[in-house]
C-alpha cells in the first residue's frame, strides 16, 4: 500500500489555523494549487458525505470530519494520471492539526494512502501536499526562500 506523509509548522493559534481550513469545499488559501473547488451535491463542507470537484479534475468525498480533533479524511473518487481511478484504488487522504504550546503555532500534517501498482502516483500527490502546505503557512505569514 503506497503512503505520503508530509507536514509544516503554521505561524499561527491552532484556531486560527481550523477555522481557516474546516470547510472541504473552501480552498481560496490554496491559490498554487486550487483553481477551482466545485461544491458536489447538497452536503455542506462540515458533513461527512460531503462532495467536491478540484481543478475540474479531483473528486473528493469527506469520509470524517472532527471539529473537536481538528481533522478530516476523506476519499479521493476519481482525479488525473497518475491518480486516476484506473491507476489507484481506496485513496484515503488525511489531514490532521495539532497544537504546538511552546509557540502557539500549528503542527500540520496531511498524508494519504492507497492501493496502487503505480509508483508515480506517490510524487505527484507528496508535490501536491508540499505544495498545499507551503500555501497554508504563507496563509499565515510564513515565507520560504526560492
Amino acid at each position: 500500500m503506497p503512503k505520503v506523509y508530509n507536514s509544516i509548522i503554521v505561524p499561527a493559534p491552532i484556531e486560527r489555523v481550523w477555522s481557516r481550513i474546516c470547510d472541504f469545499h473552501e480552498f481560496s488559501w490554496a491559490p498554487s494549487v486550487i483553481v477551482s473547488c466545485e461544491k458536489v451535491g447538497k452536503s455542506d463542507g462540515y458533513t461527512v458525505g460531503a462532495k467536491r470537484l478540484l481543478n475540474g479534475l479531483f473528486l473528493d468525498t469527506l469520509i470524517a470530519y472532527s471539529a473537536i480533533e481538528k481533522r478530516m479524511m476523506y476519499s479521493m473518487d476519481e482525479g488525473p494520471p497518475p491518480v486516476s481511478s484506473q491507476e489507484i484504488h481506496e485513496y484515503i487522504g488525511n489531514l490532521h492539526l495539532l497544537p504546538l504550546t511552546a509557540d502557539n503555532t500549528t503542527f500540520v500534517e496531511w498524508s494519504g494512502s492507497w492501493e496502487s501498482g503505480t509508483p508515480a502516483a506517490v510524487e505527484y500527490m507528496n508535490t501536491v501536499y508540499r505544495s498545499l502546505l507551503r500555501d497554508l503557512a504563507a496563509e499565515f505569514g510564513a515565507e520560504f526562500g526560492t
